[in-house]
Protein backbone atom coordinates (compact mmCIF):
# COMPACT_ATOMS: atom_id res chain seq x y z
CA UNK A 1 0.00 0.00 0.00
CA UNK A 2 0.56 3.40 -0.52
CA UNK A 3 1.53 6.30 1.55
CA UNK A 4 -1.70 8.39 -0.16
CA UNK A 5 -3.89 4.73 -0.09
CA UNK A 6 -3.49 4.85 3.81
CA UNK A 7 -4.05 8.72 4.41
CA UNK A 8 -8.02 8.54 3.82
CA UNK A 9 -8.18 5.75 6.10
CA UNK A 10 -6.10 7.61 9.14
CA UNK A 11 -8.56 10.40 8.22
CA UNK A 12 -11.29 8.82 8.67
CA UNK A 13 -10.15 7.20 11.81
CA UNK A 14 -9.03 10.82 12.89
CA UNK A 15 -12.94 11.89 12.42
CA UNK A 16 -14.73 8.65 14.04
CA UNK A 17 -12.49 9.59 16.97
CA UNK A 18 -12.95 13.00 17.41
CA UNK A 19 -16.64 12.48 16.87
CA UNK A 20 -16.42 9.55 19.97
CA UNK A 21 -14.77 12.23 21.84
CA UNK A 22 -16.41 14.69 21.61
CA UNK A 23 -20.25 12.23 22.07
CA UNK A 24 -18.09 11.09 25.18
CA UNK A 25 -17.75 15.07 26.27
CA UNK A 26 -21.31 15.89 25.58
CA UNK A 27 -22.38 12.83 27.23
CA UNK A 28 -20.88 13.69 30.40
CA UNK A 29 -21.63 17.07 30.69
CA UNK A 30 -25.66 15.50 30.31
CA UNK A 31 -24.80 13.38 33.11
CA UNK A 32 -23.86 16.06 35.31
CA UNK A 33 -26.22 18.46 34.53
CA UNK A 34 -29.39 15.47 35.34
CA UNK A 35 -27.14 14.54 38.61
CA UNK A 36 -27.48 18.50 39.43
CA UNK A 37 -30.96 18.93 38.62
CA UNK A 38 -31.89 15.48 41.14
CA UNK A 39 -29.85 17.29 43.55
CA UNK A 40 -31.15 20.57 43.66
CA UNK A 41 -34.72 18.82 43.25
CA UNK A 42 -34.15 16.95 46.80
CA UNK A 43 -33.03 19.52 48.41
CA UNK A 44 -35.74 21.84 47.67
CA UNK A 45 -37.98 18.82 48.68
CA UNK A 46 -36.08 18.18 51.87
CA UNK A 47 -36.51 22.63 52.41
CA UNK A 48 -40.11 23.00 52.14
CA UNK A 49 -40.91 21.27 55.15
CA UNK A 50 -38.01 22.99 57.05
CA UNK A 51 -39.22 26.28 55.95
CA UNK A 52 -43.02 25.58 57.21
CA UNK A 53 -41.10 24.50 60.07
CA UNK A 54 -39.03 27.60 61.01
CA UNK A 55 -41.94 29.65 59.94
CA UNK A 56 -44.40 28.24 62.79
CA UNK A 57 -41.55 28.42 65.28
CA UNK A 58 -40.96 32.09 64.24
CA UNK A 59 -44.51 33.08 64.78
CA UNK A 60 -44.58 31.05 67.76
CA UNK A 61 -41.68 32.76 69.05
CA UNK A 62 -42.58 36.43 67.95
CA UNK A 63 -46.38 35.85 69.81
CA UNK A 64 -44.67 35.27 73.21
CA UNK A 65 -42.15 38.05 72.37
CA UNK A 66 -45.31 40.59 71.48
CA UNK A 67 -47.19 38.87 74.82
CA UNK A 68 -44.36 39.72 77.23
CA UNK A 69 -43.91 43.00 75.56
CA UNK A 70 -47.22 43.94 76.37
CA UNK A 71 -47.33 42.71 79.95
CA UNK A 72 -43.79 44.66 80.78
CA UNK A 73 -45.56 47.84 79.28
CA UNK A 74 -49.00 47.27 81.88
CA UNK A 75 -47.16 46.43 84.61
CA UNK A 76 -44.50 49.55 83.55
CA UNK A 77 -47.98 51.71 83.56
CA UNK A 78 -49.21 49.86 86.71
CA UNK A 79 -45.91 50.61 88.98
CA UNK A 80 -45.65 54.45 87.42
CA UNK A 81 -48.66 55.04 88.12
CA UNK A 82 -50.02 55.70 84.56
CA UNK A 83 -53.06 53.86 84.00
CA UNK A 84 -53.64 54.41 79.65
CA UNK A 85 -56.85 52.47 79.08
Amino acid sequence: MKVRERMPVAVRLVEVLTLVTLLGILTGFSIFIVIAQRLVFLLLLLLTPLTFVIHCLLSISEKILVGSLTGLLSVTNNVGGHNVD
